[in-house]
């Protein structure tokens, strides 16, 4: 799949961008975050000057998560799309899957144009990562492959997960680990994930 013209649109996106202003505070946690109608406010605008399409499809499974995609569809026919993002509503209400798919719609969005939609509440994460990884954790009868610092960090990311009451698992890990932690320990975090459910 060729994408040389959406990729040079995105550019001049990019060249453009900013991040939008958090303006709505999260109740529970603190934090300042931009709410969806800002980022698409600020986003579509450069999206449309630049020939690019956005499109969000939404739908849910029988385990009763929802899941988000994000389509950036060109002019030219070349398409950049995310990988479906599942989450779990914590109520299954109207009210509480309607909030699950806005929070995933900003989010993927986000992620998908390299802007920040929220102060950083949890880059703690990271910074403990890099302190726990001059000194060797002990952990109980590892096995000889497995990588102990990359589990420590999948359970930091894990409760990090259950605090905000994302629903945990291995591509949740995977993405938090990725906006947290440097490409090597994305790496090693993803290796220890294959050789065993943690």
């Amino acid at each position: 799949m060729e994408i040389k013209n959406i990729a040079a649109a995105l550019l001049e996106v990019q060249r453009k961008i900013k991040n939008p202003s958090n303006t709505a505070t999260n109740p529970f946690f603190k934090s300042k975050y931009a709410p969806l109608p800002d980022i698409l406010n600020c986003v579509r605008p450069l999206l449309t000057e630049n020939g690019i399409l956005l499109i969000q499809n939404t739908g849910s499974n029988e385990a009763g998560d929802v899941y988000i995609q994000t389509k950036l569809i060109h002019t030219s026919g070349e398409v950049i799309k995310t990988d479906k993002l599942l989450l779990k509503p914590d109520k299954n209400t109207a009210q509480g899957i309607g909030s699950a798919i806005t929070y995933g719609r900003r989010y993927q969005l986000t992620a998908l144009l390299g802007i920040s939609s929220e102060d950083d509440d949890d880059g703690n994460i990271a910074s403990k990562a890099n302190k726990k990884s001059k000194t060797r954790p002990k952990v109980e009868s590892p096995d000889l492959n497995d990588d102990i610092e990359a589990i420590e960090w999948i359970k930091e990311i894990k409760d990090m997960l259950v605090e905000k009451k994302f629903d945990v698992n291995q591509n949740a890990i995977i993405s938090k680990a990725k906006q947290h932690y440097n490409s090597e320990h994305v790496e090693r975090i993803e290796t220890q994930l294959k050789r065993k459910i943690i």
